[in-house]
């Protein structure tokens, strides 16, 4: 009996967030957390002319905190976002993705189709669709 394929326990697009919440990379720090807490997210990407330019993370900004120069959460988002951040396409394997961000050792990826944003995907989506797969009745 073949293994199965890689996407045969579905692909990034199955799992991913389709509507990722952004803010521009001159977005003040503290409206950034007040989106974060609104919209229930820990990741927020920077958008910068309809360019993905960075990802900001609730661990982005506990390093606020304490830091050797702690920021003013009037400056910009700009200041404590990643910038480049690691991507996946929607049709990558979920395997290909939860690896990315084991090995990264990050929380999410921005789903790009080409250059275009069309999701994130995240650590928890991840398990979402381990669990999918472990519960799922037997065949």
């Amino acid at each position: 009996m073949a293994p199965p394929s890689p996407t045969a326990y579905g692909t990034v697009r199955d799992w991913m967030t389709r509507e990722p919440v952004g803010v521009a990379p001159d977005c003040p720090i503290r409206r950034a957390l007040a989106l974060m807490g609104e919209a229930g997210v820990r990741h927020l990407l920077v958008i910068d002319a309809d360019r993905l330019v960075g990802i900001v993370s609730s661990r982005d900004v506990g390093r606020l905190v304490g830091g050797e120069r702690p920021a003013d959460l009037g400056e910009p988002v700009s200041r404590i976002m990643t910038e480049g951040p690691v991507t996946v396409p929607p049709d990558a394997p979920i395997a290909v993705a939860a690896r990315l961000l084991l090995d990264e050792r990050i929380g999410a990826l921005p789903v790009r189709d080409g250059e275009r944003v069309v999701g994130v995907f995240t650590a928890a989506d991840a398990l979402d669709a381990l669990l999918a797969l472990v519960e799922a009745p037997a065949r």
